[in-house]
Parts: C-alpha cells; sequence; structure tokens
C-alpha cells in the first residue's frame, strides 16, 4: 500500500459519518460471545458497545488482562514491555507516565514493568465501563452451528463455570452453560498454553537436574552460583538468559536460530539514541521501504542491523561472541537491552544458529548439537528452562468449524488460515482477534473495530477476491524456510490497512495541504495508535490530536533527556 494508493480511499473514507454519529447507530441488538478478556478482548467488547451490538465476554480465570493478568499472566516478576507505553495504547485512551515529570526513572517509565500494563487496562475497562459484560471464572467448553436455514446458522456457546477458575474433568464444583449468539469473536490468541516438548521423553530424560517452563520461571533468587541451560532464541529466551546470567556461576543458551539483537534504544537518523519504536516504526519509513524490490529491503535492513547491533558485525568486531556472520541464517531481531553485554562479558555462552538444541543428556551433563556436526558437552548443570513458545488452543469449536479453519495447533506461528488475521473464509460471523505476534495494541483494535462494523452491517465482509489473494499471500509467508517469531513485521503498514479499509486512516495527501504540522506528526513523527481516531467512524479527532500532540512532545523530551549527557 503506498502512499497514491491512500489517495484513492478518499471518497470510500468520506462516507462515513463520525463522532457521535457513529455511536448512536445500532448492531439491531445483535449478540457476540467474546472468548477471552486479555487485550483483545478488552477492546472486542468495546468495539461491540461502539457499533450497537450485546457483548458477552467468557474470561477463564477470576481476573482480566490475559499475558499480563496479575494473578494468572505468563510473566516473570522484572518483565517490562519491548516497546513503549504508547504503542502500548488503544487508540483513545493514553497509557500515560506514572510520574507529574515524565521519566524520572528512564527506561523504567518509558517501557513500563507489566504491573503497569495490567494497571492500564483495568483503567480503560473502568473507564468504559466494560466489566459488566464479562462472566470470569467461564471457561468455554463447546461451539457449535446453530442452523436456522441452509447457509444461515447462529453460534451455541457452552461453558464451564467455576467458583476459583479451576476446572475439573468430573465437573465438580462447576456448573455448565449454553446459550446461542449471532457472532463470536475469539480472544484466546496463540499464547494461551505452553508448547509441548518432545526433548522430555528423548533428549532429557536421563537429566537429573530441574526442568521447567518459562511460564513456570518468576525471578533469579533461586538460581545464585548455578549452571544453568535456556533453551529458546526467541526474546524471552534472551530476556531469561540475561537475567539468569546476573547470579549464575555459568548460563548456556541454546537456540535454533541466532537473531540481531536490538537494544530498547536505538540511534536514530540523527544517530541520537531514542525509543526502539521511535525509530523502526516510523511512518515515513514504513512506506518507504515497502515498496521495495526484496533484493533492495535485504540491503536496507543488513545497513540497519548493522547499525542497531554493531557488535555482531564478524567484519567490524570479528572476535565478538555474538557476531552474526553473512552466511548466516537469521530469523529477524529480538529485543534486549542487556544480553549482549552478558554474552561479551562471558556470563552467558551462546550455542545459538544452525539448529542447535539439546541432543542428548545424562545425569547433570547436556550434550548440545547442530546440523553441521559440531557438538559441546557442558556438566553440572542444576537446571534447564525451556522457552520453546507458546500455543493456542481451539478445540472447543467443533469439527466442522475446525475443519473449515485448516486448524493446524503444531503450527505455532499461523495456527489457522485467516484473511488479514482477522476473518476466516466460509464463517461469516466468527472472527478472531491477537491471532497474531504482533507487538502493538492498537493492531488488534483495528481488528476488533473492523469485526463490529461487519457484525453490525455497517462495513461488508471481504469479498470471495481478498480472500483469496489474502490467504495466498499468508501461505507465500509460511512456505518461506524461516519464519520469524513475529510475523508481521510492518505492524505500521499493517494498522494502515486494516484501517484504510474500515475508512479511519486520515487523508494524508489532504492533511498536507490543511493542517501541515499534524502531517509531519503522523507522517514523520512517532506512530500514535490516536491517529485512528481523527476520521471515520468513532471518530474523536479533538481527543485524537491531544494524543499525538502529547505523545510526540514527551518524546522529544524524552530523546532529548537521554541524549543530553551522551
Amino acid at each position: 500500500m503506498t502512499f497514491n494508493n491512500i489517495n484513492n480511499y478518499n471518497n470510500y473514507n468520506s462516507s462515513y459519518k463520525s463522532d457521535s454519529d457513529n455511536n448512536s447507530s445500532n448492531g439491531n441488538n445483535k449478540t457476540v460471545a467474546i472468548i477471552g478478556f486479555g487485550p483483545a478482548g478488552i477492546c472486542s467488547t468495546k468495539s461491540c458497545i461502539e457499533n450497537g451490538l450485546i457483548p458477552t465476554a467468557f474470561e477463564m480465570s477470576s481476573d482480566l488482562g490475559g499475558v499480563w493478568s496479575k494473578s494468572n499472566g505468563k510473566v516473570w516478576d522484572n518483565l517490562t514491555t519491548n516497546v513503549t507505553r504508547y504503542t502500548m495504547s488503544f487508540s483513545d485512551f493514553l497509557n500515560e507516565e506514572p510520574n507529574d515529570e515524565p521519566y524520572n526513572n528512564g527506561e523504567k517509565d518509558i517501557y513500563p514493568h507489566h504491573s503497569s500494563i495490567y494497571n492500564y487496562l483495568n483503567k480503560y475497562t473502568n473507564h468504559f465501563n466494560l466489566i459488566k459484560h464479562v462472566k470470569f471464572n467461564s471457561k468455554v467448553i463447546k461451539v457449535e452451528k446453530v442452523y436456522f436455514t441452509n447457509d444461515n446458522f447462529k453460534l451455541k456457546v457452552t461453558w464451564k463455570s467455576s467458583r476459583n477458575g479451576e476446572y475439573k474433568d468430573d465437573n465438580i464444583g462447576s456448573s455448565i452453560k449454553s446459550e446461542i449468539f449471532d457472532f463470536l469473536i475469539v480472544c484466546t490468541g496463540v499464547f494461551l498454553e505452553a508448547q509441548e516438548c518432545d526433548l522430555y521423553e528423548n533428549e532429557l530424560k536421563n537429566f537429573k537436574g530441574k526442568i521447567i517452563h518459562s511460564k513456570d520461571y518468576k525471578n533469579n533468587n533461586n538460581l545464585i552460583g548455578k549452571r544453568i541451560v535456556v533453551l529458546g532464541s526467541s526474546i524471552s529466551g534472551c530476556e531469561i538468559s540475561s537475567e539468569v546470567s546476573k547470579v549464575t556461576s555459568k548460563c548456556f543458551h541454546v537456540g535454533h536460530e541466532i537473531n540481531y539483537v536490538y537494544n530498547k534504544h536505538l540511534p536514530d537518523k540523527n544517530n541520537r539514541l531514542a525509543p526502539l519504536d521511535c525509530v523502526i516504526y516510523q511512518r515515513k519509513d514504513a512506506y518507504e521501504r515497502q515498496d521495495l524490490p526484496r533484493d533492495e529491503f535485504l540491503k536496507i535492513k543488513n545497513k540497519l542491523n548493522k547499525k542497531f547491533c554493531p557488535k555482531q558485525d564478524i567484519d567490524e568486531y570479528p572476535n565478538s561472541k555474538i557476531a552474526i556472520s553473512p552466511e548466516s541464517k537469521t530469523l529477524g531481531f529480538v529485543i534486549s537491552s542487556e544480553y549482549v553485554n552478558q554474552v561479551e562479558n562471558g556470563s552467558i555462552s551462546v550455542f545459538c544458529g544452525n539448529q542447535y538444541t539439546i541432543s542428548s543428556s545424562s545425569g547433570k551433563s547436556v550434550t548440545f548439537s547442530n546440523f553441521i556436526g559440531e557438538n559441546h558437552t557442558v556438566d553440572n548443570i542444576d537446571e534447564i528452562i525451556i522457552c520453546n513458545g507458546y500455543k493456542t488452543d481451539l478445540s472447543f469449536f467443533e469439527k466442522s468449524i475446525l475443519d473449515t479453519l485448516d486448524y493446524k495447533p503444531s503450527d505455532t506461528k499461523r495456527p489457522i488460515l485467516l484473511y488479514r488475521n482477522t476473518f476466516a473464509k466460509d464463517l461469516k460471523n466468527i472472527g478472531f482477534a491477537s491471532f497474531f505476534r504482533g507487538l502493538f495494541f492498537c493492531e488488534m483494535e483495528l481488528m476488533t473495530r473492523w469485526m463490529c462494523l461487519v457484525f453490525s452491517g455497517k462495513h461488508p465482509y471481504p469479498n470471495k477476491y481478498q480472500y483469496k489473494n489474502g490467504i495466498k499471500d499468508r501461505n507465500f509467508k509460511i512456505n518461506f524456510e524461516n519464519v520469524p517469531q513475529f510475523l508481521i513485521a510492518g505492524s505500521t503498514t499493517h494498522c494502515d490497512f486494516v484501517a484504510l479499509e474500515i475508512g479511519v486512516l486520515p487523508d494524508f495527501e489532504k492533511l498536507k495541504k490543511t493542517d501541515p504540522k499534524l502531517y509531519d506528526l503522523l507522517w514523520n513523527g512517532y506512530f500514535t495508535p490516536a491517529t485512528y481516531r481523527l476520521v471515520g467512524p468513532g471518530s474523536n479527532p479533538k481527543l485524537a490530536k491531544e494524543i499525538i500532540e502529547k505523545v510526540n512532545n514527551n518524546f522529544n523530551n524524552y530523546v532529548n533527556k537521554i541524549n543530553k549527557n551522551c
């Protein structure tokens, strides 16, 4: 989607009402079941209300937040976000800094602690009065089609209620209920359950130390002076390695892939340090890069990787312990502020790339091997932390729905085939939010706004041509030899694509003439979710402009502050 493509949508955008006109329209009392009340379920509930739909959200735990939940989340004690608090905001409710004077605590404020994200989701839920639409301690166990005509069906949702969020097979202490809904939005995401690991029954069956999954890792308190193996080269593998290596006598990091490791602060075009998402998600650069031929794009990508990760440039640092050679196959980048230093100072020994994995174990000895025949054995290992990720679970769907979805639970990156990660072919009253590995809250928010506009009859379903080409594109990405952890690298342009589809993307060419200051903030400034509240359904231009200006001012002040002493 180029700048010119956007201009072709001018008339499309202007056909929509805005502000209170949109909020007063109704969805003809249509009901929507929402499975999950994490970030996607929360914004789905709000989007339903905006469009006159009647939502009922089912949350299996006793708390909101999903992975960010205080009581049930999959985060460790010291986890902070990989993108800034402003990127972790929805479009019309800013994730404010906690201090009157922003960034007194530096990175801790701009990249908030996971508890701050939970608090933000709580505030958002209370601000928009969403909690009354949620059934907590309610686990959906079955979703079935109920036909009214040959091609028109509703959805029978059956759920099990529990007093404490525990669900036993014998149903003791639980009650089972069912209700028929017009529509369904699935918000359980791709981080629902820990991915199985066959190493337990094979390569690690003779290991005598402790083995845990990353979901059970909370802190390094019990690892002082120990020898630890961390298995997995994703972000969690790098971040957990960084944290445990501060107290262990040795940490060995093992993973199939080798990645570039981006710091949370990167040099911008003027070589000033700035938050990562300020640098790589700027709209102007995102559009320029996406239209390049593949070879040219890869050249720019390699150039940026060398700029952002100088210690991994083997030409500049041939003796680096984490250098990446030109022939190495990388999946992209992970984000960690401390990993590279911990590797360089010897606290972490890296065995990543060339499909490195654990090949055998005996007692407290573990052997790592890769496909080019390299083998390394380490002794006296006390604990192994497995960071092999998570998977989704759609087992509540009846078989006919799973068959239509082409559901493959073993594919952790793309378990179902969806158009723009949102709609499934031939299932017009079912939508999916958070079934992708993205970094932006507003990305899933745009998807939920799209679904609710469709469900309320204000926007057409994707046509057969869109489905065919959209799913073909996704298959093309799946068939690459290497699939990155986050499939949608161009989150800015993907957000704009969805916004364009539903009529909430500003006309940048028009803004350039009528409001050059706002245009400059949107095109050359920092990515701000409030962009998608300037026009179209659900718009609030006054609030949106206030947020956009505030975010840009705060970012500029922060960048000036951290570069003052550089």
